[in-house]
């Protein structure tokens, strides 16, 4: 493969093209895109995923970290988009979840805290109409996004073999398994699937997603790891590359 510097100019690259009309250059924003509003929804999900599982393994301090990081920036951001698309938000079921974890609170009590704002967080998605959220073309613009942000976390998370940023660790680590879960969903959608392109870019994400799994070696790293962040950007490239011959 390529260097890392030229992993990271495709990533880039690709940041800027294909993005649909009628949105802003870039990325867009969620308040004009509806990959940008759907990836900040994958994102919230990606650390709430991460948190809760913090929690069930006993690490309730660093839970916490999780559960109000998405909170406070990610969710903030969408609240006027939220009002834009006429959904209700899950604001209440998002401070239920946290204070709830940071009290220590019973595995049932969080349990059903996080099944509610999972509930709200699809309710929230609704917000893009089901065609066009389901297209296999909007559906790897999230996982792309999704990756990409997973790549800039471990790349702030491991520097030269040591673990520098725990938290951004574990970011990355819930980000990939939304991503993961996406592809896996869009394999099942037969409509999606019976276009040309839409299986070869499933079987690139999940070759891909594999390949980097070995990136993670458990939800609290050690001091120590000798891992290459610029994998987690070559996978990315990969992955956008094979979604823009989906027809």
């Amino acid at each position: 493969g390529h260097g890392p510097a030229g992993a990271i100019q495709l990533a880039q690259i690709g940041a800027t093209e294909g993005e649909g009309e009628g949105e802003a250059g870039g990325e867009g924003t969620v308040m004009n895109s509806a990959a940008a509003y759907l990836a900040q929804l994958a994102l919230i999900r990606g650390h709430l995923d991460v948190g809760v599982d913090l929690y069930r393994e006993g690490h309730t301090e660093a839970a916490v970290t999780h559960m109000k990081h998405p909170g406070h920036e990610l969710y903030a951001g969408l609240v006027p988009a939220f009002e834009a698309r006429g959904v209700d938000g899950f604001a209440d079921a998002l401070e239920t979840l946290a204070t709830t974890v940071e009290e220590g609170g019973e595995r049932e009590a969080v349990e059903a805290a996080y099944t509610a704002v999972r509930e709200g967080i699809t309710a929230a998605e609704a917000g893009v109409p089901a065609e066009e959220r389901n297209d296999a073309i909007m559906q790897f613009r999230v996982i792309v996004r999704l990756m990409r942000t997973a790549a800039a976390e471990y790349a702030i998370a491991v520097v030269d073999g040591r673990m520098e940023n725990a938290h951004e660790y574990q970011d990355a680590l819930g980000f990939v398994r939304v991503a993961r879960r996406m592809v896996d969903r869009l394999a099942d959608d037969s409509e999606q699937t019976a276009r040309g392109g839409v299986n070869d870019a499933i079987a690139v994400a999940r070759t891909q997603l594999d390949e980097i799994r070995d990136l993670w070696v458990g939800l609290v790293p050690p001091d120590t790891l000798d891992r290459e962040p610029a994998r987690l950007y070559g996978a990315t490239a990969r992955v956008e590359l094979a979604a823009t011959a989906i027809d």
